[in-house]
């Protein structure tokens, strides 16, 4: 029970924290800076902001499995200072923030700017978008005459592809040795919103469907808004509701594109995990389970947790799950500021009183800590009952999990439960990674445009260790990701 409540406290602290990101996007301060001077002054602030914030809070400062995390935030401080030298703009302001981030590469280490509406340029593009497949570059969408859907961007401005977005995209969006970033961040080389510090891209090289090569002069022009439609599917392709179905007489399909559920999509959870206990028997004579993951972006662990339990058996899984992380340890840093937030957090959970007590317990320890000039509070680990074999199953079906680039945090732990079973099989891109770093809180710059990201704990001799990610067992490089594409994969299996 206390490892079901710890995941719905993560997945409670995750939706408080980032819903945060939200603005008024009509509303613009009156002090915000209206010239290039000002731009400059106020970046320089925020960044030494973000690194005050961080130093004094984040566990990395004091990880002994991360000791190169000090030196890592002064080398993104001053890359991101060198920059803010040269900000004259909003664009350049949001650059310098991302640049500070991207020096750390870690997903819960940073800041991020959330410039309102009111700053923002109209999107450019060269007439085609693109996404990132296996190791290449392809066109997913083109209203370009010389240009076609499926074609692979070999270079641009006399530049190979992948030298080119290490040496400009990555410095300032996601981590350029996570594969699953290629695939998340792609897309963004060839669109323009505006950052100076990027070299304008003047012409690309194509290799089309034939194996034939051809040459355009780009020529740049605000993206029709009609254009977004046609990216729907671009990113995961489509996305289905929370639920079981049986696209396929033999095959079912668990559709998870949240961990994160509103108050209708918990109901549509509830209603999942009935239809699993319902149709057990089904489920145990079809040919292929499969759980989708595309879309989703974390959350809390808990929704896939319980539905492993469904296919697995709740006393196996939790047998599984207590021999992956039998040495795990949990460590929260006690600085005043994090010690006042988890207490703020009571407050919320006074309704819920086994989180509430658990919240309490990790409040009172942090408080303990903090007086005694302890760094860490270390939870206490519950002593093990679990038997030293475990069970077998009785679910032996071929499960496929379909996992996206994006996948990370509550997606990852997803995949770890998942993996933790001899017939499941990943299907689709390499995963992102996680940070050892979690149970973030997001701290507005005195600006207001930006967010200092900060976790409050961190995950001592886990498993999955920071930066490592999932390699597909079977790789899905097709350009489209829908429902049907991926299906008649499946059926080939």
């Amino acid at each position: 029970m206390k490892n079901d409540i710890n995941l719905c406290l993560l997945g409670l602290l995750t939706l408080i924290s980032f819903n945060s990101f939200s603005q008024n996007d009509d509303f613009v301060k009156p002090n915000f800076p209206r010239t290039a001077t000002q731009w400059q002054a106020l970046t320089a602030h925020d960044i030494e902001y973000a690194y005050a914030q961080t130093a004094a809070n984040h566990p990395g400062m004091y990880d002994s499995d991360n000791p190169n995390f000090p030196t890592l935030l002064e080398d993104a401080k001053q890359h991101a200072l060198t920059l803010a030298q040269q900000v004259t703009t909003p664009q350049g302001y949001e650059a310098a923030i991302a640049r500070f981030n991207t020096i750390l590469q870690d997903g819960h280490a940073g800041a991020v700017a959330v410039l309102p509406d009111e700053f923002k340029l109209p999107r450019r593009w060269p007439e085609f978008s693109a996404v990132w497949r296996g190791d290449s570059l392809r066109v997913y969408y083109s209203e370009h005459h010389k240009v076609n859907k499926g074609d692979t961007i070999i270079r641009c401005n006399n530049t190979d592809i992948k030298t080119l977005m290490r040496e400009t995209l990555f410095n300032f969006h996601g981590e350029v040795d996570q594969p699953g970033h290629w695939w998340n961040q792609g897309w963004r080389l060839l669109i323009d919103d505006g950052n100076p510090f990027l070299p304008k891209l003047k012409n690309c090289d194509f290799v089309n469907a034939n194996g034939a090569t051809y040459s355009v002069i780009l020529k740049w022009s605000v993206r029709p808004k009609s254009v977004s439609k046609q990216l729907k599917y671009a990113y995961n392709g489509d996305e289905l509701p929370i639920g079981l179905g049986w696209p396929s007489e033999n095959i079912a399909w668990v559709a998870m594109p949240t961990f994160s559920p509103n108050e209708l999509q918990i109901a549509d959870y509830q209603t999942l995990l009935d239809d699993l206990t319902k149709q057990r028997g089904k489920l145990l004579n079809a040919k292929t389970v499969v759980l989708d993951l595309r879309h989703n972006q974390g959350g809390s662990s808990f929704w896939s947790l319980k539905v492993a339990e469904q296919l697995w058996g709740e006393h196996i899984v939790n047998q599984k799950r207590a021999q992956y992380g039998r040495n795990t340890q949990v460590w929260w840093r006690a600085s005043e500021e994090n010690t006042n937030y988890v207490e703020s957090l009571k407050v919320l959970l006074k309704e819920q009183p086994q989180m509430y007590d658990m919240v309490d317990k990790v409040s009172a320890g942090m408080k303990e800590s903090l007086e005694k000039e302890a760094i860490f509070y270390v939870e206490e680990k519950a002593a093990s009952t679990q038997a030293a074999v475990v069970a077998q199953s009785d679910f032996n079906n071929n499960v496929i999990v379909i996992a996206p680039g994006q996948c990370a945090s509550a997606c990852l732990d997803a995949i770890d439960t998942f993996k933790l079973f001899s017939n499941t099989m990943l299907l689709g891109a390499p995963s992102s990674a996680d940070s050892t770093y979690m149970e973030v809180r997001l701290v507005d710059t005195p600006s207001g445009l930006t967010k200092v990201i900060i976790p409050n704990k961190v995950y001592v001799d886990r498993p999955r260790g920071k930066g490592a990610y999932y390699k597909p067992d079977i790789p899905f490089n097709e350009l489209e990701w829908t429902t049907q594409a991926l299906l008649a994969r499946i059926k080939k299996l």
